[in-house]
């Protein structure tokens, strides 16, 4: 009995040891889930930090936004596309049948101002003037979209500005719903991660159902034409096979 219960015992010590080393390393391994959480935090505080590197951020989600949508399907889209001769190069463009023509999009992150707005610390003076330079670069932003990617006979009317950020675009709609009033106005789309995607899922349903369209008066053109190539031939045939049947009816005559 002893020797069964000091079996048991050390099983049991065994099981305890087996157990808590495998919970420290399940608290290791969240401590280095931690660890790199906190390192992906402050790259994307680095990012944020610089006008370029805020740009480049803002490039790259409109990048994954077109390529989780249209995949790597031709003739679409395209970034960094060229118009107005070289001179004039949006972040995207999407190519749209006539008369809509191109619909330039380009990315701009307005996020200094709008970081410190929320900063525990700040005066209501001190939020006030924040608030106004914030307008005032969300409205030159819309002006400078406006002014370059929206050309007569050469783009749609309309052009999109991307605020890579959901919190910025909710910002500009609840608080300051006259640059949303003023966007529209001068023909340009506000948008964000969460409402560019739904935009751009319904131009690439568009585009199928188009070239569906597209196929199908294809179609149709080939079987008219088949139409018109069945009828020449029963024209032909008809005289033809007259010919022949005169013909055989010498042949057994003369027989």
């Amino acid at each position: 009995l002893l020797d069964s219960g000091l079996e048991n015992v050390n099983k049991n010590i065994g099981d305890l040891r087996s157990y808590v080393g495998e919970r420290f390393g399940k608290i290791e391994e969240a401590q280095n889930n931690v660890k790199d959480l906190g390192s992906a935090v402050n790259e994307l505080k680095t990012v944020l930090r610089g006008n370029q590197t805020r740009g480049r951020y803002g490039e790259m989600q409109l990048k994954m936004l077109l390529e989780n949508t249209f995949g790597n399907t031709k003739g679409i889209y395209a970034e960094q596309y060229a118009i107005k001769g070289e001179s004039v190069r949006p972040d995207a463009v999407i190519f749209l049948p006539e008369p809509e023509k191109l619909l330039c999009i380009d990315s701009k992150f307005p996020f200094a101002e709008y970081q410190e707005l929320f900063k525990e610390d700040v005066t209501e003076e001190r939020k006030n003037s924040l608030k106004t330079a914030f307008r005032a670069a969300v409205k030159s932003h819309i002006t400078t979209i406006k002014n370059k990617y929206i050309i007569e006979g050469e783009t749609s009317p309309y052009a999109v500005m991307f605020l890579p950020n959901d919190g910025i675009f909710y910002y500009i709609h609840v608080e300051l719903y006259d640059l949303s009033e003023y966007a529209r106005s001068v023909g340009v789309i506000l948008s964000s991660p969460g409402t560019l995607q739904p935009i751009l899922a319904t131009i690439s349903s568009f585009w199928r159902e188009y070239r569906r369209n597209e196929n199908l008066q294809e179609i149709s053109k080939q079987i008219k034409d088949l139409k018109t190539a069945f009828k020449v031939f029963a024209d032909s045939w008809g005289p033809f096979s007259n010919s022949f049947d005169q013909a055989y009816e010498r042949k057994v005559k003369v027989q």
